[in-house]
């Protein structure tokens, strides 16, 4: 995303009275400005989150974003965006301790307005974009298909999602590969109920079967708010499900639904056959 700004401070202009005739003097007072150039070196004064510090930059304190990248927040609305958000904060401290220099780079296509210092950071050789990816503890974000670090951080997080770190894990409740392998275990197991779905069923029968219904409503529910965010990749939850070990849990998902999946319409794919078979007249004589 276009975000950083070179940060240039317009003048501020005091007035001041001064003189035995009460005389107004106008001065004019400038605040520094910073240059901003490629391989500067910054002190690291704290750590605000999983993709943000502040650093001290020629004597100024700024803030610091880590380009293309998405931290978790405790205030995140989207799904698992409010997930290990103090472990990927205190990873990203452990990389960048107070007082410690750190060396930025841009990417020229990306300086924008978010008033952040959009910057590739580097401790020594250890780039720290690519290495928070590669612990699982962010998400990727792009402006343009031509961003300058993206290709790198973004194979970063493709690896640690094949191996299953932090947001990744398929064990940690919050994180999104997890929250689809609990619907695809519930639907499975659903579909080993023992349930008589004739027209002499039970009491009980019928319940059994709604809440089987309930549990195959709200996999493809699920199933379908995933899907729709693939058409944001750049966002939290689609630059996730658009990984391939997450879009294939997706597909393993959709499968296992099968005809009991529920499309917008308010009827599963195997309600509707049996409606249209019922609705089809017989041939003649058959």
């Amino acid at each position: 995303m276009k975000r950083l700004i070179p940060l240039v401070a317009s003048a501020l202009l005091v007035l001041t009275g001064c003189g035995q005739n009460d005389q107004a003097n106008s001065t004019a007072t400038s605040s520094p400005t910073i240059s901003y150039t490629d391989g500067m070196t910054v002190t690291v004064v704290s750590v605000e989150s999983a993709n943000t510090f502040t650093a001290e930059i020629e004597g100024l304190k700024k803030q610091v974003r880590l380009v293309n990248l998405a931290a978790p927040s405790p205030n995140g609305l989207a799904l698992s965006s409010d997930c290990l958000v103090d472990e990927s904060k205190a990873l990203l401290a452990e990389k960048l301790p107070a007082n410690s220099q750190v060396t930025l780079k841009f990417d020229e296509n990306q300086r924008g307005k978010t008033g952040y210092v959009e910057a590739a950071v580097y401790s020594g050789d250890a780039f720290i974009n690519r290495d928070m990816a590669r612990a699982g503890m962010v998400a990727t974000t792009f402006s343009t298909a031509s961003d300058k670090f993206y290709p790198e951080i973004s194979q970063a997080q493709q690896d640690a999602a094949n191996e299953g770190l932090g947001l990744y894990s398929r064990d940690l409740k919050c994180a999104i590969p997890a929250l689809i392998q609990e619907q695809k275990k519930a639907v499975d197991d659903a579909k080993t109920w023992e349930v008589n779905t004739g027209q002499d069923a039970s009491a009980e029968d019928q319940q059994k079967e709604a809440e089987r219904q309930k549990i195959y409503k709200d996999a493809s529910a699920f199933y379908r708010e995933l899907k729709d965010q693939v058409k944001s990749p750049a966002q939290w939850v689609g630059s996730i499900v658009t990984l391939d070990s997450v879009s294939q849990q997706l597909t393993d998902l959709e499968q296992t639904l099968g005809d009991d999946f529920y499309p917008q319409n308010g009827t599963s794919v195997n309600q509707q056959k049996k409606s249209g078979a019922q609705s089809t007249p017989a041939r003649p004589g058959s």
